[in-house]
Order: C-alpha cells, then sequence, then structure tokens
C-alpha cells in the first residue's frame, strides 16, 4: 500500500511532479558540486575521481544483477571503451575546475556543453545545422569569452578546466546518442562504471594518499547523489516535454552561487551576469531547437 504522501503526490498532475523532479535534480547536482569542494580540499581530484566511480560500480550491481548477465550483451565494446575513457577525463577536468575556480564561473563556463555537441554534430555525425544554431553557437561563445576575458590580466588558466570538461562531454554524449539505440539502460550505465573505474584510478595512483573516512563518505554521497539525479532526471522527462524540463537544468546555477557566498564566501564576478545570460540563453536555444528537428 503506498503511504499517504505517496498517493497524495500521485494524485497531483503531471506538470507539478514533473517540476519537483526536475527541480531536485538541479539541487542534487548543486550539492554534488559543493561536495566535491569539500572532498577535493583534502584529496586530489584525480583520487576523487576514482572514488567517484568506484562508488558508482557498486552502487550498479544490485541493478546488474537484478536484470540478469542477458542485459549486459553487447557487439559494440570499443564504442563503450571510448565513451568511458572520455567520461573519466571530463570528471577528472570538472573535479579540477571546481577545486581551482569560483564554483559560479566554473558552473556557467560548463553549460557549454550544447555548444560543443552542435558543433560534434556537424563535424562527426554530418548532420545539418542550420543559420539558427550556428548563431546561437556564436552568442554562447561571446558569453565565454565575456567571463574568461581571454588576452587581459582577469583571465585565468583555470577557466580552461570547465570548458575542456564541457568538449569531452559533448564527445561523450555523442557516443552515447549512438549507443541508446542497441543498449539497454542498464549496460549503459554498467559499463561506464566498470571502464571509468580502473581508467580513473591510473592518474589516481601517481597522487594517492590514504584518505579519511570524511573524504570516503563524501565520495560515496556524492556517487549517490548522481544516482538519485539520474534518476529524477529520467522521471521528470517521462512526465513532461523536454522544453519544459530544460530550464530546471540551469537552476543549479543560482543555487550553487548562493550556498558558494554562504559556505565560501566566493563573490561571482560581475560578468558572470551577461556571459551566463548569453551561454544558458544560447543552450537553451540550441537544445530546443535540436528537440524540434528530433521530431520533425
Amino acid at each position: 500500500m503506498p503511504s499517504p504522501v505517496t498517493a497524495w503526490f500521485e494524485r497531483q498532475p503531471a506538470s507539478i511532479r514533473a517540476s519537483f523532479f526536475a527541480l531536485a535534480a538541479a539541487i542534487l547536482a548543486a550539492c554534488f558540486t559543493l561536495t566535491i569542494r569539500f572532498a577535493t580540499a583534502e584529496i586530489h581530484p584525480y583520487q576523487a575521481v576514482f572514488l567517484r566511480f568506484a562508488f558508482g560500480l557498486i552502487m550498479i550491481a544490485p541493478m546488474v544483477m537484478k536484470s540478469g548477465l542477458s542485459s549486459l550483451r553487447t557487439t559494440r565494446l570499443p564504442l563503450f571503451g571510448l565513451r568511458g575513457i572520455l567520461s573519466a577525463a571530463e570528471m577528472s577536468l570538472w573535479f579540477m575546475a571546481v577545486l581551482y575556480l569560483p564554483l559560479a564561473e566554473a558552473t556557467t563556463l560548463n553549460f557549454t556543453v550544447p555548444l560543443f555537441g552542435t558543433i560534434l554534430a556537424a563535424l562527426v555525425l554530418r548532420e545539418t545545422v542550420r543559420v539558427h544554431r550556428w548563431l546561437a553557437v556564436v552568442v554562447g561563445f561571446v558569453g565565454v569569452g565575456l567571463i574568461i576575458q581571454p588576452g587581459s590580466d582577469a583571465m585565468q588558466p583555470a577557466s580552461l578546466l570547465p570548458i575542456a570538461a564541457a568538449m569531452c562531454m559533448a564527445c561523450a554524449g555523442m557516443i552515447t546518442k549512438q549507443l541508446v539505440s542497441t543498449e539497454s539502460t542498464t549496460s549503459l550505465l554498467f559499463y561506464l562504471m566498470i571502464i571509468t573505474t580502473p581508467v580513473s584510478l591510473i592518474p589516481a595512483l601517481f597522487v594517492w594518499q590514504v584518505p579519511s573516512w570524511t573524504a570516503i563518505g563524501l565520495m560515496a554521497v556524492a556517487a549517490l547523489m548522481m544516482n538519485v539525479m539520474q534518476i529524477c532526471n529520467v522521471k521528470a522527462l517521462q512526465l513532461a516535454d523536454y522544453s519544459f524540463f530544460v530550464g530546471f537544468s540551469y537552476l543549479r546555477l543560482p543555487i550553487i552561487a548562493i550556498l558558494a557566498l554562504i559556505l565560501f564566501g566566493e563573490v561571482p564576478d560581475i560578468w558572470i551576469i551577461p556571459g551566463g545570460a548569453l551561454i544558458i540563453g544560447a543552450a537553451i536555444y540550441v537544445a530546443l531547437r535540436e528537440r524540434k528537428l528530433a521530431k520533425s
């Protein structure tokens, strides 16, 4: 029998339930970033990446056991391998960005993933990208320029870390798009963890130090938050159209900015506002345009 709270929630309109899951995903994404900042204050980002994937592998094991080994059959291991390497690289770059940059800046620059995805779709997948999406990409990178201010004394080399992470994420996403047509959800998650765990262990060994129980606990919580966040994203997309969902994903920026101010005293640079507006606006337009073209 469902609990009274569950029964009440199920009676709510789909838009309300979708909003709950989408907002929960945004909050979890922000909390994940903050957790990584606390963890990498003690252990090297490479070691944190390994622990994140190792705990993710442990947490995915029950799903694999429930689905059975037959769900893992695949003929596309090379693509899985490349996706795993890119994902490990992306996570390493992102963890370093979280450590070395103000969190609001790192988060905003990482929103360039859809922009790089558009470029890769045109160059690698030979998709037709029309002028509207190219203009959105240009506008987005103007926003990047406002934030990092290339050529000026204000530019930090570390600002390139979240951009490089976004490039790796876009490449991994392009491969995922090819895999989802033939592979199960269980195999997508399992092969990601089973490949990224040993791959991320290699650089971690060069900087390894015995982590405290606090650091281990933080990374276990971070892995759990990522898993729950993915479930919330799926639930939200099952209840509402992507155009309804996409705006919620960018709510993690103000959440992170507020929490970073409270916890670390980080005051966002004034250029975050116009630059972030251009990047987020361009990313939303690209995402909605791709959704519309996919439907047609």
